[in-house]
């Protein structure tokens, strides 16, 4: 049995499986493979071209589906983002775009107890997604994370906090609201079912 992070009993209010940075794993691949000795050639535009469009122009363009997904790994990386901040106004800040402003405080209070106790977060979970379905402006996706490779340790000494580390198959159904266009996310509830499609 593992110890669940104090901000799992925000939404299911009881100790769960945790999910952090989905998208850490997905980010890093990149920044790593940038990193490298060769130059590539890189063929410019020919005149000026016109500034990037709004995140919301992008979701317009996105099929529900995919503006479902991308508001739930946005959340998921914005939570790892929140969590190594160590600073509560700083947490606030990165989850707004992401989390229902009503479940923020209760997110941000759970998380700053943990580093009040010297705690930090570390690692990344692995997101599997199994199904999403949409119905009008509520969304609930299904996935199955593995969440071995995450848990707490003590800031001070970097010493894993017995009991913390994640499972294989933390099985978490995710409500999504669709607000003023944008998709936030409104509970995040573990199953405790094995994970299945």
């Amino acid at each position: 049995m593992t110890t669940p992070r104090a901000w799992q009993t925000v939404f299911g209010r009881r100790p769960v499986p945790a999910v952090v940075v989905a998208m850490a794993a997905a980010c890093t691949l990149p920044v790593i493979t940038a990193c490298s000795t060769e130059l590539a050639q890189v063929g410019l535009p020919s005149r000026p071209v016109a500034a990037t469009p709004a995140a919301s122009d992008a979701q317009v363009s996105s099929t529900p589906r995919q503006q479902v997904l991308a508001a739930l790994t946005g959340y998921t990386a914005a939570l790892g983002q929140a969590e190594q901040s160590r600073s509560a106004t700083v947490a606030r800040r990165l989850l707004r775009p992401y989390l229902a402003v009503s479940r923020i405080g209760g997110l941000v209070a759970a998380v700053s107890a943990i580093w009040a106790r010297g705690d930090r977060f570390y690692g990344d979970d692995v997101l599997h997604i199994i199904g999403v379905h949409i119905d009008g402006h509520r969304a609930y996706v299904h996935d199955c994370d593995d969440t071995t490779g995450m848990g707490l340790e003590r800031a001070a000494t970097g010493q894993t906090l017995p009991g913390s580390a994640g499972v294989r198959d933390a099985n978490l159904a995710t409500r999504l609201d669709q607000v003023a266009g944008h998709w936030v996310v409104e509970s995040q509830v573990p199953e405790n079912v094995p994970c299945a499609p």
